[in-house]
């Protein structure tokens, strides 16, 4: 008996640090928006934690689609749509999984992206008018404003507020139908464009008084060039001939990290491949047959986050390795990340 006394001891020993280690709270929380085909064919708004759902924001009665995620004090916000009844999409804030139509559920609208400052949150999006013309959308809290006049097509991608300024990212098609780049800074528009070339705006984000816009400019013979504007000024990312983009624009303190899409031939066909370009340095994170999309950008840390899609699947990239978030035989697509430290949620 005397020698089952320390093996008694050591898998009690065993068993307590599987147990500490099992129950470890992570260092960070890793939260991913998007949507996944549910049992009835329809997409589901959905937020993956750490690689697993951590909540379904959408029954599969109606299609649904999670755009934007904010994590502010403990709360998590997501920017998306629902649809309702009668089919309409409507522009949908949830906080913590609670839905908030923000649309006036008669007219398609769509909310793009969603941040918080000081307690207040601000929504940008799109919502038709009864001429059935996308207006662009913001909405801060309760309140609804308009930054487009509703004569032409206008549309809101991005929000991003910075020392009480808000900035929104966007597009707006003029009187000779060409759409371009648009910057709204407390509501007041500024093109990005020389109203003759097409191009359009799809993040923003501000730092140390600098702002950063990412997406395109149309080439001669209409391929997309992926484009970043700092203060107005344009920089192309990547070359006429090929077909490029950029999603989304994340700024630390020292480096601009943007994530967006290239062409390129595999055989004969054209294959969509993830880029991601650190100070315009660019990085292709796939090259494979598959086309895959990558939709947002998240750093802390030097670790580097790049929610989106591959193949018919929701992914998560961290440092150029993809991890699959949707279930294998199921369609999905991650569209924004955020990361937080584990004792702020």
């Amino acid at each position: 008996m005397r020698r089952l006394i320390p093996l008694v001891s050591a898998a009690a020993v065993l068993i307590a640090a599987l147990h500490l280690a099992c129950n470890r709270t992570p260092p960070y929380y890793v939260y991913v928006a998007g949507e996944e085909m549910g049992m009835n064919g329809t997409s589901v708004a959905t937020i993956w934690r750490n690689g697993s759902v951590y909540l379904r924001l959408s029954d599969d009665d109606f299609m649904a689609g999670a755009q934007s995620i904010f994590v502010y004090d403990g709360d998590v916000y997501v920017a998306g749509y629902t649809e309702n009844e009668d089919g309409v999409s409507v522009a949908t804030l949830w906080k913590n999984g609670a839905g908030i139509p923000l649309g006036d559920e008669i007219h398609d609208s769509f909310a793009r992206s969603v941040f918080v400052w000081e307690n207040r949150t601000y929504v940008a999006g799109f919502e038709q008018n009864a001429d059935e013309i996308s207006v662009a959308r913001l909405w801060i809290d309760d309140e609804v404003y308009s930054l487009s006049n509703g004569l032409y097509p206008a549309y809101a991608n991005s929000v991003f507020v910075s020392d009480g300024d808000v900035y929104v990212a966007g597009a707006e098609e003029n009187a000779k139908r060409v759409e371009c780049a648009r910057l709204w800074i407390n509501r007041m528009p500024f093109s990005l464009c020389d109203e003759t070339e097409g191009s359009a705006a799809t993040s923003v984000s501000v730092s140390d008084g600098v702002v950063y816009v990412a997406g395109l400019e149309k080439g001669s013979y209409g391929e997309g060039i992926a484009t970043i504007w700092v203060n107005s000024d344009a920089i192309h990312l990547s070359g006429q001939g090929s077909d490029a983009r950029a999603d989304h624009v994340y700024v630390t303190d020292t480096d601009v990290y943007i994530s967006g899409l290239e062409v390129y031939f595999s055989d004969t066909s054209e294959v969509y491949a993830a880029q991601l370009w650190i100070n315009g340095d660019p990085q292709m994170l796939s090259r494979g047959k598959a086309h895959t999309y990558p939709y947002s950008v998240f750093v802390i840390d030097s670790d580097v986050y790049v929610a989106g899609r591959e193949g018919n699947g929701a992914v998560l990239w961290k440092n150029g390795k993809a991890r699959r978030l949707s279930s294998k035989n199921s369609v999905g697509s991650a569209n924004s990340v955020y990361v937080v430290p584990s004792d702020r949620r």
